[in-house]
């Protein structure tokens, strides 16, 4: 049996994945790239809800209707059909947004994980990877699956803990 896709490694804990430092979250997502993956990436750190649904609406080239509200962002999320094996949404400074809205961070995060599931039956792959500067940053569980750190900072000795 040949070699595991990243994808498919990283999908294990769910489609959520934390990372602590950016160099380990950009050698995986140019192995993902490498795979086929279309990666769309975002700097949260001056977010709040209108600036998030902004900057989602801008980047996923969301129709001019698009309603700026949550609902919209799942069902705007589940009309994207990817050019090729599927996409990832990448969320930097994820931490400083959460401290700052917790609820609208959480929700953003769940939709993606809905969404996953759903590409996944039609085919197509979903991940949303999460970077905190806060090594100790955790999630409630979204989908049932609690976001798991990637396996490169699993130990809490990898993010200096």
């Amino acid at each position: 049996m040949g070699k595991l896709e990243k994808w498919r490694e990283l999908i294990q804990n769910g489609s959520i994945i934390l990372f602590w430092k950016t160099k380990i979250m950009e050698r995986n997502l140019q192995q993902l790239k490498r795979e086929g993956f279309e990666i769309y990436s975002f700097d949260c750190i001056l977010w709040n809800e209108e600036k998030f649904h902004e900057e989602i609406a801008n980047t996923l080239n969301f129709p001019d209707y698009y309603g700026k509200n949550l609902d919209a962002f799942n069902d705007c999320l589940s009309d994207i059909v990817p050019k090729k094996k599927g996409f990832i949404l990448t969320f930097k400074n994820y931490d400083i947004f959460t401290k700052r809205h917790p609820e609208l961070a959480y929700d953003i995060l769940d939709i993606i994980q809905l969404n996953s599931w759903r590409n996944l039956i039609e085919g197509n792959v979903l991940l949303g990877f999460v970077q905190s500067n806060d090594g100790s940053f955790s999630i409630p569980p979204i989908g049932g699956m609690s976001p798991e750190w990637n396996s490169d900072e699993w130990l809490e000795k990898n993010r200096e803990l």
